[in-house]
């Protein structure tokens, strides 16, 4: 019986030393109470060691092994990542329980650590407290102000429309980038062949350039027969000793046709198209033709007279990017608007598409062009320009009723040379 006491003496007392109210369980967790050495914590396994020996043998366990092979594939990425948590944790608490006061650094940061899951300093890119106040203040996150009592910082809140103003520029930014590179081949092509067209003008003087012509029909409200026995010749040999040069026979049109009556014949068989009756086809085209031209003209800002500024990259090597110049004409090619460009300081001719081109705003006082909008065509006065809005207060001249004033956009204006 005694043996047995004590093997159960034994048994309970072996239970209760790894028990979870042992008295050595009670005293770990209340030294685990509250923050403990930033040095002594490894973020990568989130593990908190409590003194210098116990951080040594957490470094050369297996778990920590793997944890540091796993961060030795991408560092700067895991660290770049651990900063923006930090910086994104850190902002949100000051938003939260500082939104309108100017507070020490050191206050705000003791209450972020208060939270003992928190993303520890020693993981970011920040080696200590004074260079992360710093950043933000670089950044124009947080106003920061350096005292003999230390760091403070004030927690810059933005206005909603200028971040949207903000936004609205970045958009009209890449916009612009994209329709440059999208154009740039375009109008590389047609520098290219206006280069070629004057190396040609200059080389071969007077000479002729040929063109593709349309193929036209002959038109007629005669059905189409052909009778093959009616007039039916055969070919003779020619009697006049000529050899047939001028004059052949056709056995089954019956069609005698000169040499020297060629250009009559096509004269005629052009003026019998011509007056003929057209087609519903025909005139579906020219129906479309009309459209087209239409929804092309209401798409044209440009206007005789008007100055604009290039914004052609091709055009660097000519001096001509971002340069002034003025619309001497308008061209329509190809569904296209170009404009015929006369350079300000140098005299130049350039044909550059409209998408490369951009109005000109003059100094308060001078009069402009509307160029689009319900004004468009007529003369105004420039009274004032709002940056923050990209629009310009102008007086329309108006022959009726006067002057009126009201806001266009930069686009709907152009300075007149």
């Amino acid at each position: 019986k005694e043996g047995e006491r004590g093997r159960r003496a034994r048994g309970n007392g072996a239970m209760g030393k790894n028990g979870f109210l042992t008295p050595k369980a009670i005293a770990n967790r209340m030294k685990s109470k509250g923050l403990q050495r930033l040095r002594w914590y490894c973020q990568m396994c989130q593990k908190q060691c409590r003194d210098e020996n116990g951080f040594k043998c957490h470094l050369k366990s297996e778990g920590h092994q793997r944890q540091m092979q796993v961060f030795g594939q991408a560092p700067e990425r895991i660290v770049q990542g651990y900063s923006q948590e930090f910086e994104d944790s850190f902002l949100q608490h000051f938003r939260t329980a500082h939104r309108h006061t100017r507070i020490s650094a050191n206050v705000l940061y003791n209450e972020f650590i208060a939270d003992k899951n928190h993303v520890h300093m020693n993981s970011t890119k920040w080696l200590s407290l004074s260079s992360f106040v710093m950043y933000l203040g670089r950044t124009g996150k947080c106003k920061v102000e350096e005292t003999p009592k230390g760091w403070f910082i004030t927690l810059i809140q933005k206005d909603p429309d200028d971040e949207l103003n903000d936004k609205l520029k970045q958009k009209r930014k890449r916009a612009e980038e994209a329709d440059e590179i999208r154009h740039d081949r375009e109008l590389k092509a047609q520098v290219d062949r206006a280069k070629k067209m004057a190396a040609a003008s200059s080389s071969g003087g007077d000479k002729a350039v040929e063109e593709p012509s349309e193929m036209l029909r002959e038109k007629s409200d005669k059905p189409l027969a052909f009778d093959l026995q009616k007039n039916r010749r055969t070919l003779d040999p020619p009697q006049d000793g000529t050899n047939g040069r001028k004059k052949t026979t056709q056995c089954f049109f019956d069609a005698e046709i000169e040499d020297s009556g060629d250009a009559k014949a096509r004269s005629t068989h052009a003026s019998s198209r011509s007056s003929g009756p057209k087609s519903a086809m025909e005139e579906i085209m020219e129906q479309e033709k009309v459209r087209r031209e239409r929804e092309l003209a209401s798409k044209c800002w440009l206007a005789e007279g008007i100055v604009v500024k290039i914004l052609a990259k091709e055009l660097k090597d000519a001096k001509l990017y971002k340069e002034k110049a003025v619309v001497k004409k308008t061209l329509y090619k190809q569904g296209r608007v170009v404009g015929e460009l006369e350079h300000r300081k140098s005299g130049a001719v350039v044909q550059v598409d409209q998408q490369h081109l951009e109005t000109v705003i003059p100094k308060e006082g001078s009069t402009v062009l509307v160029v689009a909008g319900p004004h468009k065509g007529r003369r105004a006065v420039l009274r004032g320009v709002d940056q923050d809005k990209f629009k310009a207060r102008i007086e329309v001249l108006q022959a009726d009723s006067g002057a009126r004033e009201t806001w266009a956009e930069y686009e709907e204006i152009c300075k007149i040379a």
